[in-house]
């Protein structure tokens, strides 16, 4: 097999992209401590292009990188670009949510008008951070099965950088629904929020667990997540200091998936341990829970949150097939 590694790409990428979430995040929260808002002296927003260029450089680069010609003596020939070519599609996504997003904020501010570019640019950040993952994932199983050359370093910092590319996906979706689940309270949007937020970090993790199946990553990637809640929350928006016990809930599906693949397949094993998530939503994602469950201990909300935590499995059990399937397509026989 004859293949084209994108690796340097993919890590500069997802650099790239952590520090967009970084910004988003710190744009949010410090928007409720700041009246107004200027693009100009707004250091939020500048880290933001900052990333979204950082991300556009890495994407071009790999882009433009040289590709294997044909050969009848090399049945197999792969270039690793589908994740690149989904970043595509997010980054051109994210430029136009920005350009949108400034031209409202410049005509007519209002929290209603800059809402559509907002929601426009979180679905281009999960399309780049998606096709990172893709991109990634790859490197590191070739990595992993010594078809690529690395040195120790190179291999802890894909590692490394895997761990960040989940978290950052799963900041993204929760953030963009906490941000108006805060916004519009009440036991309808409760019980969505239960739901929504069970499914997410299913979503995340089943599939991260199958590109990292060692014990601990689900734990680094719940740390990761909850130590970004907790700089913004506390330093930034100036709330008062809380245990993350949020870990809590993320290291006994981490245990419990890994105690059930002894057992059966990987798939039910993913699906026993995401109960464990779903009936203790309340805790994993404290102490955002604080406002959106009112009474946590509610038997229709833990069903709920189990029923979410059920289809966040099956769904990211289906993306991480149905990604596999499709990436397997730029291998050229």
């Amino acid at each position: 097999m004859v293949y084209a590694s994108r690796q340097v790409s993919y890590l500069v990428g997802v650099m790239g992209f952590f520090l967009q979430v970084l910004a988003v995040w710190w744009d949010r929260y410090s928007y409720r401590q700041v009246a107004t808002s200027n693009v100009c002296s707004d250091p939020a927003r500048l880290v933001l292009y900052a990333g979204l260029a950082i991300v556009v450089l890495a994407i071009w680069r790999g882009l433009r990188g040289p590709r294997i010609l044909p050969a009848a003596t090399r049945p197999i020939r792969f270039v690793n670009l589908a994740g690149l070519k989904l970043a595509v599609a997010g980054s051109l996504l994210e430029i136009i949510a920005l350009a949108w997003n400034e031209t409202s904020r410049q005509i007519l501010f209002s929290e209603t008008s800059i809402a559509p570019p907002l929601a426009l640019l979180t679905v281009g950040m999960l399309a780049v951070a998606l096709g990172m993952v893709v991109g990634l994932a790859i490197e590191y199983g070739m990595i992993r099965r010594a078809i690529v050359a690395a040195s120790a370093f190179r291999r802890w910092l894909t590692l490394i950088c895997l761990i960040l590319a989940f978290a950052s996906i799963w900041l993204m979706a929760v953030g963009a629904f906490l941000f108006v689940a805060n916004a519009f309270q009440g036991f309808p949007l409760n019980l969505l929020a239960v739901l929504w937020l069970a499914l997410v970090v299913q979503l995340v993790l089943v599939p991260a667990k199958r590109v990292l199946p060692r014990f601990g990553t689900a734990i680094l990637i719940g740390i990761t997540f909850n130590a970004v809640c907790y700089l913004f929350v506390v330093a930034v928006a100036k709330a008062p200091a809380y245990v993350p016990w949020g870990i809590l809930p993320i290291a006994s599906f981490e245990v419990l998936i890994v105690g059930l693949k002894r057992m059966m397949n990987t798939a039910r094993a993913a699906f026993g341990s995401s109960t464990v998530i779903g009936l203790f939503s309340w805790v994993t994602y404290y102490p955002f829970t604080l406002s959106l469950f009112p009474s946590p201990s509610s038997p229709l909300l833990l069903a709920a949150g189990v029923l979410g935590g059920l289809a966040g499995a099956s769904l990211g059990t289906a993306v991480y097939a149905g990604l596999t399937s499709a990436v397997l397509g730029d291998v050229v026989g």
